[in-house]
């Protein structure tokens, strides 16, 4: 650990202007690691990934323009340049919030048309072996609950 502080303080500090740049444009993939409390940390890996797209065009255009500490203000006092910094951390909290419940609301819908053919496929074998194959759980509705019909 004091070797990695030893030589990223130093790195820093050659590359003072992308270090304020990044240092700046990944607050808001600083503020996913502090309030994430999952200990797989996927809040800030999903936003920090977009956050750093965001960043890097600026990066890149300081590196090869100006490297200078007033270069790097050029690019704080743009407002479009924050707005696709801060833009695509944004992008990253509603991947990070949008992702789960669609693939949870497919995979419920995936699980009801399913349990729907299996069913059908029960209601099948009861009509063509007779009410025995189904158990004992099964009654004279098809094995449907009261009010329930094939989907």
């Amino acid at each position: 650990m004091l070797t990695l502080i030893l030589l990223i303080i130093p790195a820093g500090l050659v590359v003072l202007p992308t270090s304020i740049l990044f240092g700046v444009g990944m607050i808001p993939t600083i503020v996913a690691y502090v309030t994430d409390r999952d200990p797989e940390k996927s809040a800030p890996i999903t936003v920090g990934g977009l956050n750093f797209c965001g960043c890097m065009p600026y990066a890149i255009d300081l590196w090869k323009h100006n490297h200078t500490i007033t270069a790097a203000g050029k690019i704080f006092a743009d407002p479009v340049a924050w707005l696709i910094m801060y833009g695509a951390a944004a992008i990253g909290w509603a991947l990070y919030y949008g992702i789960p419940p669609a693939v949870a609301n497919f995979e419920v819908m995936r699980a009801e048309k399913r349990v729907g053919a299996l069913k059908q496929v029960k209601v099948g074998l009861v009509q063509e072996w007779g009410p025995d194959v189904a158990g004992d759980t099964f009654d004279d509705s098809g094995g449907f609950a009261p009010g329930e019909e094939p989907a």
